[in-house]
């Protein structure tokens, strides 16, 4: 049999997208669109490519648009060009990332973002969730605030409102509860207790969803979609307990198999809100 000689060959590579699915912190490999943009007009660059693992790139990017060529990225703002990643199957909501975006810190060629999921997804298996419609003081819709919920293990998992103040969060379901000992014990005894408790920390700028609007009449391709740098700086903003005071919105508790609804108490019975206020 004849020897074959095999030659290696290294090709440069641009900058490389990973997803994580924020419920699972597992790579997002299927579904995704990432479509690249020029700020100033709207004008299409190049959708990308994704590889079996699920890292989106653009192999054949013309040299102006090349990540390489921008040592260090610019700042967000100043930005010539942006990346408009929607799930075409619906699973998590839009964002936009600006080009060339920052790396991750353990690598100079790939960058990672979390996606949340959309108010239509369906739970995963074994994950606990929340539903809520988030608003204002005023009741205006809470566009794109950011929430993260965290559970007595220290775990946090992020979420992200719709254009509308939809919420829908899948987390982990935590460790349950445990029931305190009485002397003498209940008779009968206790169920064993199954349920669970979390914080809710929320992150809210009507700017942010001002702006998704201003860029889709500026003619963003694709769905209107938060700008990342702005949503991740949101303050943070309170969550109230009842209407007309300013008591915050204690622990929420989740139960296997049902999702939980954060409501703020004193609501008219048509409107079923968490209401946020400033800091």
């Amino acid at each position: 049999m004849s020897e074959v000689l095999l030659d290696t060959l290294i090709l440069p590579a641009q900058m490389g997208l990973r997803f994580l699915d924020a419920h699972s912190q597992q790579p997002v490999v299927d579904g995704l669109r990432c479509t690249l943009f020029r700020r100033r007009d709207g004008r299409p660059i190049g959708v990308a490519t994704a590889t079996p693992g699920g890292v989106h790139h653009w192999p054949d990017l013309a040299a102006p648009w090349r990540s390489d060529l921008a040592s260090p990225p610019l700042p967000p703002q100043s930005s010539r060009a942006e990346v408009v990643v929607e799930d075409r199957l619906e699973r998590f909501l839009p964002v936009r990332l600006a080009w060339p975006t920052e790396p991750d810190s353990d690598s100079p060629c790939l960058a990672t973002i979390t996606l949340c999921s959309a108010p239509q997804r369906n739970a995963p298996a074994a994950a606990a969730t929340v539903h809520a419609l988030l608003a204002t003081e005023t009741g205006a819709p809470a566009a794109w605030a950011r929430v993260l919920a965290t559970d007595a293990q220290s775990r946090a998992t992020t979420g992200m409102s719709d254009a509308a103040g939809r919420l829908t969060l899948h987390l982990p379901f935590p460790r349950p509860e445990r029931r305190v000992a009485k002397s003498p014990p209940d008779s009968p005894p206790a169920a064993p207790g199954m349920g669970a408790a979390i914080t809710l920390q929320i992150f809210h700028d009507p700017g942010v969803g001002d702006e998704a609007v201003a860029a889709a009449a500026a003619g963003s391709p694709g769905p209107t979609a938060p700008f990342l740098p702005g949503w991740s700086a949101q303050p943070e903003v309170r969550a109230l307990a009842r209407i007309g005071a300013t008591d915050a919105f204690g622990p929420l508790r989740l139960e296997p198999d049902r999702p939980s609804v954060p409501v703020t108490d004193g609501l008219p019975p048509n409107r079923s809100e968490l209401r946020l206020m400033p800091l």
